[in-house]
């Protein structure tokens, strides 16, 4: 389970490991005192409570404006109005690949099979290759189908999956498919046409024009088909790449440090992946906003309005973002940096020392806490009511004895929250479909076909039509293992490419029939008439070809099977 994102806590220790993992929910009193003993409002006159209420006012606003203040109010919410879920509800008959098929479908295949089979026409005029010859749909999906069971059962390399030696060959594959077929397919495999595309540095250029249509189809029928929960999480995924790329990011602190970086919204509660953006460099298009704001106000526009929290980490939080998002009907909590605007002096200048302590102000609905672990950790939120009891988590000691340290309820939030992004990356990495290739836009192909999966499998395991039980009665949970066995069975199919020399061997033992007329017994359609639309049945035909044909069609269908005999 992801805990505080690396850029947050570079510095953290293995006793603040322990916090990250979970927290003690015993509640104590809050240690922030609203107001001193000599200030108790029981005797105090109505009309000098009014009064007194009024000046607060008059300290905490200033020309109408809010300003930040230590006199904590209750914050106002909005009710969420989702219904997070699968926005279908399959029949209990739908098998993986029907939940494959919302995301990933069919027509995405097929157009697949177009682009391929351009794409090696156009080749074969610039240098001829005998041995390809055009894909089909079912050896595309099938295809699709043979990297799922390599990214079950991984190899040291491509080679051994055809390994002739049984102690060494982990699978099926070669049973279905050549090698050389392989091999062929991924040369030539594509996806987009990149025709139109204009030159690099021309107007209108799109670098992600070799996957630009999968994309896009991914991403609208991820947000199509799940709605999401209250909690959202918005960080970064990387996609390992260590060619020459323009838009190839180094990040040091993540485990994945070079390739294509991708924002992504994901669900905390399973992992799910909302939405996605591709990071392409430095743009002219963020405009007043920070790269940090525009991304999160991109990913959540289709959720506005509706209630929902979104957890960031300190790459993203700023007072102004969450401005925003509170005017549009959508709350936040993240960590941020003590130099951001915005932030009250008595936040950024803090001196905490003891573990446990904090400093905490509020303005509007927006709370800042600066609260003291081993380290310092700045949270900034509009979703958390200061005026309730804090929380405790335990610490160890170096005595290794346990202590109660007092926690912000913010800070406890988001921990348990902002893991979505890095639960959709474990679910991906388990039996990710990723392999050596010196195209770069493949690993981003090969990422949204693992995102299609782990989004179907999510689809699947919380389906009220399809939950299992044990003989026990117990609920069985769905493995993304099962599925994804069961998956790559589906779109493999009963595909069987035939190998060249078994070709060759039915075309001689073909060539070697003795064809005679003869009285078959039995009145059956004739096959050359079915074959040309028509329905005429007799009881003669080929004794070596085991087939009933009219008299006026024998020689016809024999010409056509056996051209060679003719001299055709």
């Amino acid at each position: 389970m992801a805990s505080f994102h690396d850029n947050d806590f570079s510095d953290i220790d293995d006793t603040e490991m322990e916090y990250m993992m979970g927290f003690n929910e015993t509640v104590n009193d809050s240690d922030i005192s609203m107001s001193s003993d000599d200030d108790s409002d029981d005797d105090v006159p109505l009309v000098d409570l009014i009064q007194r209420q009024n000046v607060n006012r008059r300290d905490e606003e200033v020309g109408g404006v809010q300003e930040w203040s230590a006199n904590f109010r209750p914050i106002n919410v909005n009710v969420f109005s989702g219904n997070p879920g699968p926005s279908v509800i399959m029949d209990v008959n739908k098998t993986e690949m029907d939940f494959f098929n919302l995301l990933f479908t069919p027509q995405m295949i097929q157009q697949i099979v177009h682009e391929t089979n351009k794409y090696a026409t156009k080749k074969q005029l610039e240098k001829p290759d005998d041995k390809w010859r055009n894909v089909t749909f079912s050896e595309i999906r099938a295809y699709l189908g043979f990297q799922i069971v390599m990214g079950i059962i991984a190899a040291p390399n491509l080679n051994m999956y055809w390994s002739s030696d049984p102690m060494f060959s982990p699978c099926g594959i070669k049973e279905r498919m050549t090698h050389d077929r392989y091999d062929k397919i991924s040369k030539y495999f594509h996806v987009a046409d990149t025709s139109c595309n204009p030159a690099r540095g021309q107007p209108g250029h799109d670098k992600l024009s070799h996957v630009r249509p999968i994309l896009e189809a991914v991403r609208v029928n991820l947000m199509a088909n799940y709605e999401p929960h209250r909690e959202t999480t918005v960080d970064e995924a990387m996609i390992g790449y260590t060619g020459r790329l323009g838009f190839k990011q180094y990040v040091p602190m993540k485990p994945t440090k070079r390739g294509i970086k991708v924002w992504v919204r994901a669900d905390p509660h399973n992992g799910y992946v909302n939405d996605i953006q591709v990071y392409l460099g430095k743009e002219n298009r963020d405009g007043d906003k920070g790269l940090g704001e525009r991304v999160v106000m991109d990913l959540v526009t289709p959720i506005l309005n509706r209630g929902h929290h979104v957890y960031c980490d300190n790459y993203f939080t700023t007072v102004a973002l969450f401005e925003e998002l509170q005017q549009q009907g959508t709350y936040a909590c993240g960590t941020f940096r003590s130099n951001r605007r915005g932030i009250p002096d008595e936040i950024k200048q803090q001196k905490l020392k003891e573990q446990g302590t904090s400093v905490t102000m509020q303005k509007g609905n927006m709370v800042a806490t600066a609260w003291r672990d081993k380290k310092t950790v700045f949270i900034l939120s509009t979703n958390f009511d200061p005026t309730t009891p804090r929380t405790t988590v335990q610490r160890r000691q170096k005595d290794g004895s346990q202590k109660d340290v007092s926690c912000p309820e913010s800070v406890r939030n988001y921990t348990k929250y902002m893991n979505g992004v890095d639960h959709a990356d474990q679910l991906r990495a388990m039996y990710s479909l990723a392999r050596k290739s010196a195209k770069w836009w493949k690993f981003l192909f090969w990422f949204l076909v693992d995102l299609a999966i782990v989004g179907a499998y999510i689809l699947m395991k919380e389906s009220p039509n399809h939950q299992q039980k044990t003989r026990t009665g117990k609920p069985k949970p769905l493995t993304q293992l099962d599925f994804r066995k069961k998956l790559a069975k589906q779109l493999i199919g009963d595909f069987m490419q035939k190998r060249k020399r078994d070709v060759l061997k039915e075309n001689i033992q073909l060539q070697s029939r003795i064809c005679w007329p003869a009285n078959l017994g039995k009145r059956r359609t004739c096959k050359m008439c079915s074959k040309n639309g028509k329905r005429r049945e007799t009881q003669y035909g080929c004794e070596g070809c085991g087939v009933n044909l009219c008299v006026e069609c024998y020689k016809p269908y024999h010409v056509e099977t056996f051209p060679e005999r003719f001299g055709k």
